[in-house]
């Protein structure tokens, strides 16, 4: 990644006056620039804040969003005793994920307030205290499931 700016662009159909929520999706996630200074306070260690310019096809672009890298921070978290899963060609088919907790609780609580799940690389996990410090703003266009109750 460069560190200096990651580049996003909105594609069609774009509506005439759009409301930007502070979650948006992507490859990575990507977040408002007021969420991003709540959660870099946390002191994520690991977690990188990239600036982000979300353009426009009208050309205005706007530089109040930023993106969430996680790759330092890609961990093997899932208890495979008691998760239901299949894995063929070094991949993991779950419907029902569990955390290991043992295996977490070995990794230092400032690694794992972000991270992305090494059996399941597309989806990002927020340790319970930033999604805590996070809710107390109101963020628009997100919500936060816990990942051993999601229905895959």
């Amino acid at each position: 990644y460069n560190t200096d700016l990651m580049l996003l662009e909105l594609n069609k159909p774009i509506p005439r006056n759009p409301v930007m929520s502070d979650f948006l999706s992507g490859s990575e996630d990507i977040i408002s620039k007021r969420i991003a200074e709540v959660m870099q306070r946390l002191d994520m260690e690991g977690v990188e804040f990239v600036p982000a310019r979300l353009k426009f096809p009208q050309g205005n672009d706007s530089y109040d969003y930023v993106c969430i890298v996680m790759d330092k921070n890609v961990y093997p978290a899932m208890d495979k005793d008691r998760s239901v899963y299949t894995y063929e060609n070094e991949s993991y088919t779950v419907d029902k994920f569990v955390l290991d907790k043992v295996a977490l609780g070995n990794i230092p609580l400032k690694k794992r307030l972000g991270f992305r799940l090494q059996e399941a690389p597309g989806y990002r996990l927020y340790h319970k205290s930033v999604i805590d410090v996070v809710s107390m703003f109101n963020p628009t266009g997100v919500y936060f499931q816990n990942i051993e109750e999601y229905n895959f």
